[in-house]
């Protein structure tokens, strides 16, 4: 794992070096964070620009790495290049705990071949195109990504305490990371529950035949029920604690500050965008292609959808309903030309007709997701938990912004086996190839504004 790592910190410092070279400046959001981390690296940690919404993790993270740089490098300093730089270290870590959560969560152990395939996946997921490119950028991505994949690693490791000191600081890169810290409360119950199933087996044998005999035994059998199901609320409860100690503490917070968003909330605030779902399913399908589109599942879908026809053509109507009346757009995508969200809406999702054309690839999308994870041993109650947390930091989001789909994706991507070796291969050609076609789009492609002297770049 550290050769694959080493490598990609050499290729990825290259692809820095050469992002800087054509985008020097600050650019889109940077205009914002990277001025405020540098009143933080000057000690002004009481001056902040309202038009930033985050909390002060990423600056906070930026001083304590600038800081023993300078002492060490007189060179060093709070410019442009050594903020930036922060996240390509940021995301090198997610590496590490790709590897670390994949090998947690494999039930296959230790042969040569799985932990090979473990490296390739977990090198893979870092190069993830979205947030990948953002190890170029000052940008709250890779930082956020570190401590919530930390936090869900901790909890899988039953430091639960540890864990939630982690989602704190989660919520310090970005508040919405607070649903992050929920998942984990909610997986950590769910595998609890299904490790537990044996309360529901507890039954009267058939083969007393006594009716006083068998009453009795039905009542003390309800009865140890009864009794497990109180004692395993009082273990939940506990090993909860630390995490509702945190969403207690978020609530609080939410309270004083009359909502999530810190500073301008005129362009966040909240409603309800369901078809953001749409959205994020279609996302998770096309990055994860390799593993969702194959043709026994195309086939075991066409299959689902004839043993399942009244609930398929239900699914269809729901989904064309949600793109009806429970879409929203944001002034910023049809406006901002910058991001790949603007020609996506442009060409497809917002296009008039081809925009309920997508309605079948819409349920094929949930249906291969909820297909992966299941097969690969996630419970009912898991998938359940992950749908209600991925509803929560999307649903409410009028912007169609591809950032906000990149931990349900990831938490998808970590909890699905692959078929084969072959798969992982693919996957991380897939992804170096469109990590290249974004690098030279943002490198050799400039589009103009009449507001902004300098040429403006193509970015996620």
């Amino acid at each position: 794992m550290l050769v694959h790592a080493g490598i990609y910190l050499c290729v990825t410092t290259l692809m820095f070096q050469t992002v800087q070279q054509f985008q020097p400046t600050p650019f889109i959001d940077e205009i914002f964070h990277i001025p405020q981390a540098q009143k933080y690296c000057n000690g002004s940690f009481f001056e902040w620009d309202n038009k930033i919404t985050t909390l002060p993790g990423l600056y906070i993270a930026s001083v304590l790495f600038t800081t023993p740089l300078k002492f060490l490098f007189q060179s060093a300093s709070c410019d442009v290049w050594h903020l930036r730089y922060i996240n390509v270290l940021f995301n090198l870590i997610n590496i590490v705990l790709n590897y670390k959560i994949i090998k947690k969560l494999d039930t296959g152990k230790d042969s040569e071949k799985t932990s090979k395939t473990s490296e390739i996946s977990a090198l893979t997921i870092g190069l993830f195109p979205v947030l990948h490119f953002f190890s170029f950028l000052y940008y709250t991505d890779p930082g956020s990504v570190m401590f919530v994949l930390a936090t869900y690693l901790a909890s899988l490791h039953g430091a639960d305490k540890f864990a939630s000191i982690l989602g704190v600081i989660s919520i310090i890169f970005r508040q919405t990371n607070i649903v992050w810290v929920v998942f984990a409360a909610g997986v950590k119950a769910a595998n609890y529950l299904s490790d537990n199933a044996e309360i529901s087996k507890i039954q009267v044998s058939p083969d007393l035949k006594d009716k006083l005999a068998r009453f009795l035994a039905s009542l003390v059998g309800a009865l140890v029920r009864y009794l497990l199901v109180l004692e395993n609320i009082r273990k939940i409860a506990i090993m909860l604690l630390p995490y509702g100690s945190v969403a207690f503490g978020f609530v609080i917070f939410v309270y004083l500050n009359n909502g999530i968003v810190v500073g301008d909330r005129s362009s966040h605030t909240a409603v309800f965008h369901l078809s953001q779902l749409l959205y994020c399913s279609l996302f998770i399908l096309f990055f994860a292609s390799p593993l969702l589109i194959s043709s026994s599942k195309i086939k075991r879908f066409f299959d689902f959808t004839k043993k399942q026809t009244p609930l398929t053509v239900m699914l269809l109507v729901a989904f064309l309903y949600v793109l009806v009346q429970h879409s929203h757009v944001h002034p910023y995508l049809l406006a901002d030309n910058r991001h790949y969200a603007f020609y996506v809406w442009r060409r497809f999702l917002g296009h008039p007709l081809l925009r309920y054309l997508f309605v079948p690839v819409y349920l094929y999308a949930m249906w291969s997701i909820n297909d992966s994870l299941s097969t690969s041993g996630r419970t009912a109650l898991w998938r359940i938990v992950y749908l209600i947390c991925t509803a929560a930091v999307t649903v409410p989001h009028t912007l169609l912004e591809f950032r906000y789909f990149v931990i349900p994706y990831l938490f998808f991507r970590l909890n699905v086996k692959l078929r084969s070796e072959s798969i992982a291969y693919i996957e991380f050609l897939f992804f170096c190839a469109i990590n290249l076609a974004t690098f030279l789009v943002f490198t050799r492609k400039t589009v103009h504004w009449s507001d902004l002297a300098e040429p403006q770049r193509i970015i996620w």
